[in-house]
């Protein structure tokens, strides 16, 4: 028997748009303009997370606040090369047909979020994207307030994300999880896939 859900988010990077080559020329601005020999590889098996966490991890927190702004200003410049999913927009549109309300939970600044989503043509119910007073995902804090805001029961709320970071942050919510396969990333769980996003049809009633 299908689930009713009544809210659904998506992830952003991997599941909407396609932004890694945006991604991986704003890197090498950063490389250059900061002398740093991480290579794009190293930083993009960790996205998913917010930028300062990656930052952390890479070991270049002192770093962190000059690094973004380079790196935003360069991505910015370069929206011209992210690319729709376009079966993802056909299938927020049939949802948004069907009365279930549709959100963004994304690990990217809301700066960078809107600049991208305003040229999406989507009206979205909520989109939250990682500040300083809540946690970034793998945390579940995000979709939470994503939630409340859309004063949703997290039983009947769905998120569909392309890292092991997103089922974690699912999970830890409480609520559904699907995991988009033409994403960026793997989930080594034993999770729900969806191969393509017209699939997340027949997931929902």
């Amino acid at each position: 028997m299908k689930k009713k859900y009544k809210l659904i988010l998506f992830d952003l990077d991997g599941v909407i748009i396609d932004s890694k080559k945006n991604m991986e020329i704003s890197w090498s601005a950063v490389q250059v303009a900061f002398k740093i020999d991480i290579p794009f590889d190293k930083y993009f098996e960790l996205i998913g997370r917010p930028f300062k966490d990656i930052m952390n991890m890479l070991g270049l927190s002192s770093l962190s606040s000059d690094i973004k702004k380079v790196y935003d200003v360069v991505s910015s410049c370069r929206i011209d090369v992210i690319k729709n999913y376009n079966e993802t927009i056909d299938l927020i549109n049939k949802l948004r047909a069907k009365g279930i309300r549709v959100g963004v939970v994304t690990s990217k600044d809301e700066q960078r979020t809107l600049e991208i989503i305003k040229h999406l043509d989507i009206l979205f119910d909520v989109i939250d994207c990682p500040d300083d007073s809540i946690r970034g995902k793998p945390n579940p804090d995000q979709l939470l307030r994503a939630i409340l805001k859309c004063q949703i029961d997290p039983l009947e709320t769905l998120y569909i994300g392309d890292m092991e970071t997103d089922y974690v942050s699912a999970k830890r919510a409480g609520i559904d999880y699907v995991h988009a396969d033409w994403g960026f990333g793997d989930c080594n769980s034993d999770v729900l896939r969806a191969s393509k996003p017209d699939d997340i049809m027949n997931i929902v009633s």
